[in-house]
């Protein structure tokens, strides 16, 4: 009971502590114990700091030797031992950032590009929510029935050509988001995908009264003048001029697609190839010191087991 209403010209009663608890209750308490009578062996006298010398010392010596880390988040020193192996994340390798941040934006480029699908197709895609909840009870029977088809189809169709229409111009993709120019790329993209569906319109009215349909002009390249490629079945006509890349893979045949579709697909193929060369670059120093890591592993089994097994291992 002396310990706690003791006063202070009795013995200090710490010193009669287990060391190994003393050590403790020093490094978990808020602030270091000084004993009244004298500095435990424990302590090195060096820290303590007197507070009239060191109001009387000038800033930049005082600041020269902090006694706790920078990075720690209690500056009474609470924890300190622990802070000072502590490493911000700017510090790590870039190698290891270039491949997380890789990483990372291969996972998140096609949820950042669907979302800007559906904000572009937000008026489609209240026409398929509103026909199954408007009209009577016959109307929204028959839209059960059916599913909304044609609602459906043309949400779907909408969905799926903007985010063609984003990938091939490039949007998310580089690894520094520019809030200004991705917008630029969403609403030029939406513009691309409302201009082919007039031309498609104005194809279907030109037929329906016998008259010869407009010319086709290129999405992308309007000045360019179309020219039919031919491929193993058929000779198809893609505007702008767009050859068949060898041994592109479409969503769907060529045959199947309308031109300005067929010019969507060639476009967004390049435009993948590209990303993917700005994935290799970016990754590239860590790809660097892996097979630096590994050449120096190959050597040593080399060297400890021969050629043939050396490299069989690693």
């Amino acid at each position: 009971m002396g310990w706690f209403w003791g006063n202070s010209g009795q013995e200090d009663p710490v010193k009669k502590l287990d060391p190994g608890l003393r050590e403790y209750l020093e490094h978990e308490a808020p602030k270091k114990y000084v004993p009244t009578t004298s500095v435990p062996s424990a302590q090195d006298p060096s820290k303590i700091v007197d507070p009239q010398a060191q109001s009387s010392q000038p800033p930049e010596a005082a600041d020269s030797k902090p006694s706790v880390p920078a990075a720690s988040l209690y500056p009474d020193g609470r924890y300190a031992h622990l802070w000072k192996t502590y490493k911000p994340p700017a510090e790590n390798g870039t190698e290891t950032k270039g491949a997380s941040r890789v990483i990372e934006k291969y996972k998140s480029r096609n949820d950042t590009v669907h979302r800007a699908a559906m904000e572009n197709c937000a008026l489609e895609h209240e026409d398929l929510t509103l026909c199954f909840q408007n009209g009577n009870w016959q109307k929204r029977l028959v839209s059960r029935v059916t599913l909304c088809s044609e609602e459906n189809a043309k949400f779907s169709r909408c969905f799926t050509t903007q985010a063609k229409f984003l990938q091939a111009l490039g949007y998310a993709s580089s690894f520094d988001w520019d809030e200004d120019k991705e917008e630029r790329i969403q609403m030029h993209a939406d513009k691309l995908y409302h201009e082919m569906l007039g031309y498609e319109k104005q194809v279907e009215e030109a037929r329906a009264v016998g008259q010869e349909p407009p010319p086709l002009t290129s999405l992308f390249h309007p000045q360019a003048k179309s020219q039919p490629q031919s491929t193993e079945q058929t000779t198809l006509e893609i505007p702008g001029g767009e050859a068949v890349p060898v041994g592109f893979k479409p969503s769907k045949p060529l045959d199947q697609l309308t031109p300005h579709e067929r010019e969507l697909e060639i476009r967004a193929h390049y435009a993948q190839l590209e990303q993917q060369k700005l994935y290799a670059q970016e990754a590239s120093p860590f790809m660097k010191t892996q097979e630096d890591a590994r050449q120096k592993r190959r050597e040593k089994a080399v060297s400890w087991f021969g050629e043939t097994i050396g490299k069989w291992v690693t």
